[in-house]
C-alpha cells in the first residue's frame, strides 16, 4: 500500500495569496539574432550572473559552467541561466530566436526592430511567482556529477555532491505557467526533502 504525501491546504492558500509580480519586478525580452552575431550578442549580457549553460548541438547536449558555444554552426538551442536571469536561444534557420527573463531593469543591449519587450504589449499583466526545486537524475563518480541515462547528452552537471537539484521560479497567470526562470544548481541533501 502506497502512502501519498499530505496536502497542506493552508500552505497552498498562502502561496496563492503571495504578492503578484509585474513589470516593476521582472524584465521579459525577446528577439532575433543572426547566427554570425551570436557570440557578440551573448557577450553583451552579464554572463557572470548566468553561469550555467546548456548547449544543444546537432549531435550532443552539454551542460557546462561559464562557456560559450564551441561551434555556433552546429548549435540548435542554448540556455544560459543563474541568479541574474535566464536566456534561451532556439535556432530558426540562419537566426536564433531568443527570450530573456530576469531582474527588473535589465535592458536589451541590442535594441532593434527584432527586439521586443513583453511589458510594451502587456503593461498590466501580473504573475504569481513560485520558487521551486527539482532533483536531477544521475550519480557522482568522484569527479563530476553525471547523468548517464540520456543518449548523446553529456550532462556533467557543474555542481558538487552526490545528488544535485535545480532551482527555478515559475510565473503563472490564471493557473497557467507562462514563464520559467532557472536560477541555479545546488547539492541536494536528505534534509532538503521537505
Amino acid at each position: 500500500m502506497s502512502t501519498w504525501p499530505k496536502v497542506d491546504f493552508s500552505q497552498l492558500v498562502q502561496e496563492v495569496n503571495q504578492p503578484q509580480v509585474g513589470k516593476d519586478h521582472l524584465t521579459i525580452l525577446g528577439g532575433i539574432c543572426a547566427e554570425n552575431d551570436l557570440n557578440t550578442f551573448l557577450q553583451q549580457w552579464d554572463l557572470l550572473q548566468m553561469p550555467y549553460r546548456i548547449w544543444e548541438y546537432v549531435s550532443e547536449i552539454v551542460f557546462e559552467k561559464g562557456t560559450l558555444p564551441q561551434n555556433v554552426a552546429l548549435l540548435e538551442r542554448g540556455r544560459l541561466f543563474g541568479p541574474g536571469g535566464d536566456l534561451e536561444l532556439r535556432r530558426d534557420g540562419a537566426t536564433f530566436a531568443w527570450r530573456f527573463i530576469g531582474q527588473a531593469g535589465v535592458q536589451a543591449l541590442t535594441e532593434d526592430a527584432n527586439t521586443r519587450n513583453y511589458w510594451t504589449d502587456h503593461p498590466h499583466v501580473t504573475f504569481h511567482q513560485r520558487e521551486e526545486t527539482a532533483l536531477l537524475w544521475g550519480r557522482w563518480n568522484g569527479e563530476t556529477w553525471t547523468e548517464d541515462r540520456v543518449g548523446a547528452a553529456r550532462l556533467n552537471y557543474p555542481a558538487n555532491g552526490e545528488r544535485v537539484q535545480i532551482h527555478y521560479r515559475t510565473y503563472s497567470r490564471a493557473g497557467r505557467v507562462e514563464f520559467v526562470w532557472l536560477t541555479g544548481l545546488s547539492e541536494w541533501k536528505e534534509a532538503d526533502n521537505g
